[in-house]
């Protein structure tokens, strides 16, 4: 089997996301309408699956703490995956240039944040104690509007 580009996965899963939650899709998670806006650890925990699934495993959420220019960011989680950084959802602090989608070694704004324990292993399948959502509902909703490969 064909191991497709990281860059590419993560771009078709984002897609598919922010195509649903315009559309108003109910994804029963905090994602809505206003993606990417607080929407970042439930859209990090769905694209761990992803990139699971893709031939991608391990990657670990990072969850920081008081980020930005002044510590006035209280919260974001973003994740890492054999010593890249990924985020889908940097772009919603309009204050900062941070990209749509963001995969790089290093970042100047996420090492704002304070990360102040080790990560763990973001796929939702894998992570015990999440919110009663139904997970895979959204999943399959984001699956089915990936383009077939």
């Amino acid at each position: 089997m064909h191991r497709r580009d990281l860059e590419q996965v993560v771009t078709e899963f984002r897609a598919a996301l922010q195509e649903l939650a315009l559309s108003g899709f109910y994804f029963n998670v905090s994602i809505d309408r206003s993606f990417p806006h607080a929407a970042c650890d439930d859209s990090s925990l769905l694209l761990a699956r992803y990139l699971t699934d893709q031939g991608f495993p391990g990657a670990v959420r990072v969850h920081g703490e008081l980020g930005g220019r002044n510590n006035e960011l209280r919260t974001h989680v973003w994740l890492k995956l054999d010593g890249k950084i990924i985020d889908i959802t940097g772009s919603q602090f309009e204050n900062y240039s941070q990209p749509e989608i963001l995969i790089a070694e290093n970042d100047e704004f996420l090492d704002t944040f304070k990360v102040e324990r080790e990560g763990r292993v973001a796929d939702y399948r894998q992570t015990p104690g999440l919110p009663r959502y139904d997970f895979n509902l959204a999943y399959d909703a984001i699956c089915a509007k990936v383009p077939s490969q």
